[in-house]
This record gives C-alpha cells, sequence and structure tokens, in this order.
C-alpha cells in the first residue's frame, strides 16, 4: 500500500510539472479590434480678461485700431478612412458697421499636440458667411489651453473706400463670432 501511495504520488507530481510547463509554452492568440467612432471638438483659450477690439483716438483727431486681441483655439478630431474635418467662423449676431472690417489671422499650429493637425488660412474678414479657417484636419489632437493649437488674432481696419474722419466716435458694436467644426466625406 505504501508503495502505491509512493508510486501515485510521483506520477502525480510528474503530471502536475508537466502540466505546468505546458503552460507556459502554450500561447493563444485572437485578434482585438477596437473601434472609435468620428468625433470632433473645439476648445478656446485666452489670457486677456477684456475680449474688446478697441477703437482709440489717434493723432490729428482721426480714430485709429486699437490693440489687437489673441484668443487660441483648441480642438480634438477622430475622423473615418478618407475623410477630414475642417473649422470654420461666422459672425453669429452683432452688425459690424459697413465702415469697419474685423479681420481674423490664423497662426500655424504651436506643436504641442499630435496627429494629422489642420492648416490655417489666409486672413479672413469676419462676416455671416462660415468661412475655413483651418482645413485638412485629420484625427489628432492640439493640447488645451493657452499656447496650444492656432493662435486667433482679431484687428479692425477701416473699409478702404472710407474716410475715418466720417467714423462715428460714440458708437458700441458688440458681436458673437462662431467656430463650427464639419466632416469633409
Amino acid at each position: 500500500m505504501l508503495h502505491n501511495i509512493k508510486t501515485y504520488g510521483i506520477l502525480l507530481t510528474l503530471f502536475i510539472s508537466s502540466v505546468l510547463y505546458a503552460q507556459d509554452t502554450n500561447t493563444t492568440q485572437f485578434p482585438v479590434q477596437l473601434s472609435i467612432p468620428a468625433k470632433a471638438c473645439i476648445y478656446l483659450a485666452s489670457s486677456e480678461n477684456n475680449d474688446s477690439l478697441l477703437i482709440t483716438e489717434g493723432t490729428e483727431h482721426e480714430l485709429s485700431p486699437g490693440s489687437p486681441r489673441k484668443t487660441w483655439i483648441n480642438y480634438s478630431s477622430v475622423v473615418e478612412e478618407n475623410s477630414t474635418n475642417t473649422i470654420s467662423v461666422s459672425l453669429s449676431y452683432g452688425n459690424i458697421p459697413a465702415e469697419v472690417n474685423v479681420r481674423l489671422n490664423v497662426s500655424e499650429d504651436a506643436g504641442e499636440g499630435s496627429g494629422i493637425l489642420g492648416k490655417p488660412s489666409k486672413p479672413v474678414i469676419l462676416s455671416y458667411y462660415p468661412q475655413a479657417i483651418i482645413t485638412d484636419i485629420g484625427s489628432c489632437y492640439t493640447g488645451q489651453g493657452i499656447s496650444k493649437g492656432h493662435l486667433l488674432t482679431y484687428t479692425w481696419e477701416f473699409d478702404p473706400d472710407y474716410d475715418p474722419k466720417d467714423f462715428k466716435k460714440d458708437i458700441n458694436i458688440e458681436i458673437c463670432v462662431a467656430y463650427t467644426i464639419t466632416n469633409n466625406e
């Protein structure tokens, strides 16, 4: 009987060893597919407390543009294959006098993000018609906050056909600028 217990013990030890050894060398592979739906978002960041564009009195009682206003546009984008996103700008409310143009300049990306970042447009004059300002955006992110993404600089200027001496000094203009990100399939 003792002999049978030793034999069973040895056989059990050999069996466990071979099972443990077999588990170390056997591998199984199976494919895992990850799908992220197309998404996009925009974020604006500014260190300026006042988002006003000022008109100041210049030399010889003429009006001249105040200092430009700056803000950063950050975005994240996930696009499907053979697709890109575009960011457009437009006025959503407010009236700019005919003699005044508000110009928006978009810089190159600051280089803090990753992926297929968008290309900035040439400067645009704000209007109610949406205008593309950043195109060919792939799957990417710019980072979030100041000094990330693209720097937006707003300046105002008199229309070339207008005499600044005729401009009314006492007007107060309030506008709202809308940014929209859309998919280009």
